[in-house]
């Protein structure tokens, strides 16, 4: 299977995760709104978000997947089983001792990441109650990271990306059962455990039907490579997930803003989420396995060759993806979340944050598969100089945007630090993508078709005008995605870009 094979694969899946996840947020904003209880709830969600980010998709996984793969190559399956079962046995004891600590200073805990919160007593403790709930199935999904990562090293993805569906549906029926008994943020709580329950259980039943070697409790015995392998990891747990330790920072300043600044921030990380997990994420499992293999066989011409391709297929992806979100961010927030205890006023303000975010999306993209290609060469230090220059430089923005302009400088500093991480990931690594004049020409003609666009479609919204029921919103979002597509292609056909090109002749042969 060729790599983008494997994406479209890998994506697709996504797709319909996040699909099932608009879902879920939008059910859980009609029954919460903008609410001190959906303020309480996203708080406290943001810890088994954050985990499930930080492992599944950012540094464990990401430091995992290529030693997994030396020991399958080199040591075969016993030695694969052995250095597994090590990791899978500290990661339990870890997450035991956490989850314990956590349920016992649950409130000192939420004001860690919330200190805004001291000043709001009912909204600290439902944050605190909701995190005594939610916080151990952390411990589920990072076990559980551990057989995923045995499955992607494998690259069976399509069985790695099918989980989150299920998760999503479990959350999304949780919000259905015991109405008249629980309130709606306990009930999403219970059902963010539970969905946690069932990830471990479903990777291990993956592995086993695979046959697998499945990793066990083990004594955690000192070796050479476990060593190696936790001084790596270490300094990349630390230095994993910019966009999500960002979330964190912002969490953490907007807890001093008023009820509903967190809820806004959620809802709009939503939107920013579907693109960077379609191309970012998506791109990054992919080239983990791909170039941890060619680097175990020396195969560097082929690396270079994936590189720029994976470069260029993420550009075209993903700076139309900020224009659709920057034109259609009020009617797109109107149509999912605009209903119920969502009103009139956090549709517009979600709006505004979902424009901001946008414009850091090509950063945190592009950062997000920099740091899977430097893990795939076990290359720690500039991810984790790059998220610690970018964390430092979040906080320094945050303090000065965030009295003028409220939750919009939570957003532009986030934007903002993940541009500076971009920045330092790329001039500390060895890597180079434009290393030519066809890739710097095509990534031009990129860039002006979707100026191109972006002008089409806000020329196309004033003529439209408002629409006023939510049929008319979806109509509307869908001719101007439409269009604005098709503007993207035909300014590239004319400029006589030639992947364009081929793609219409084919289309007319049909």
């Amino acid at each position: 299977m060729g790599l983008f094979q494997k994406f479209l694969t890998v994506s697709g899946l996504t797709i319909a995760s996040r699909v099932f996840g608009v879902v879920r947020e939008a059910v859980m904003v009609h029954f919460l709104g903008a609410s001190v209880e959906m303020d309480a709830f996203t708080t406290a969600f943001k810890f088994p978000s954050f985990f499930r980010r930080f492992f599944a998709e950012g540094g464990f996984q990401s430091i995992f997947v290529p030693y997994y793969t030396d020991y399958v190559l080199h040591s075969k399956y016993n030695g694969a089983k052995y250095f597994s079962s090590r990791i899978f046995t500290l990661i339990f004891w870890v997450m035991l001792v956490l989850c314990v600590v956590v349920f016992v200073f649950a409130q000192e805990f939420t004001l860690l990441m919330a200190p805004g919160f001291i000043n709001y007593p009912e909204k600290l403790s439902l944050t605190s109650e909701f995190t005594r709930i939610i916080f151990p199935s952390i411990a589920f999904i990072s076990l559980s990271t551990v057989y995923s990562g045995i499955l992607v090293s494998r690259q069976k993805f399509f069985i790695f990306s099918l989980a989150p569906i299920f998760v999503n549906i479990i959350l999304v029926g949780s919000l259905f059962v015991c109405q008249d008994s629980i309130s709606a943020g306990r009930r999403i709580s219970y059902g963010t455990l539970i969905s946690g329950i069932f990830l471990l259980v479903y990777m291990f039943a993956c592995v086993k039907l695979l046959k697998l070697p499945s990793p066990r409790l083990a004594s955690v015995k000192r070796s050479p490579r476990i060593k190696t392998f936790l001084r790596k990891l270490i300094p990349v747990l630390a230095g994993a997930g910019v966009v999500q330790i960002n979330i964190l920072v912002g969490t953490v300043f907007a807890s001093f803003l008023s009820t509903g600044a967190i809820t806004y921030l959620y809802c709009a990380d939503r939107f920013v989420q579907l693109p960077l997990a379609l191309f970012g994420i998506s791109m990054g499992t992919i080239l983990l396995p791909e170039i941890a293999d060619k680097i175990a066989k020396q195969n560097l011409d082929e690396i270079q060759d994936i590189q720029n391709k994976s470069f260029l297929f993420i550009l075209q992806m993903t700076i139309p993806a900020v224009v659709l979100l920057i034109v259609l961010a009020e009617w797109m927030v109107s149509l999912l979340y605009g209903h119920g205890k969502f009103d009139y006023e956090s549709v517009i303000s979600t709006a505004s944050v979902v424009k901001i975010s946008a414009l850091g999306l090509p950063a945190f993209v592009f950062s997000k598969v920099l740091s899977s290609i430097l893990f795939a060469q076990k290359d720690t230090t500039t991810t984790v100089l790059a998220t610690t220059v970018s964390i430092i430089s979040n906080i320094i923005f945050s303090i000065m945007l965030i009295k003028p302009l409220g939750v919009l400088g939570i957003a532009i500093s986030s934007s903002l630090s993940g541009y500076v991480a971009l920045l330092v990931l790329y001039k500390k690594s060895h890597i180079c993508f434009l290393n030519n004049k066809r890739l710097l020409s095509i990534s031009f003609k990129i860039l002006l078709a979707s100026g191109c666009a972006f002008v089409a479609c806000s020329v196309l919204k004033n003529i439209i005008g408002d629409p006023h029921t939510k049929i008319q919103e979806l109509f509307c979002i869908i001719i101007i995605f439409i269009s604005g597509i098709f503007v993207h292609l035909a300014s590239l056909f004319v400029m006589k870009d030639k992947a364009t090109i081929a793609v219409v002749k084919k289309i007319l042969r049909l």
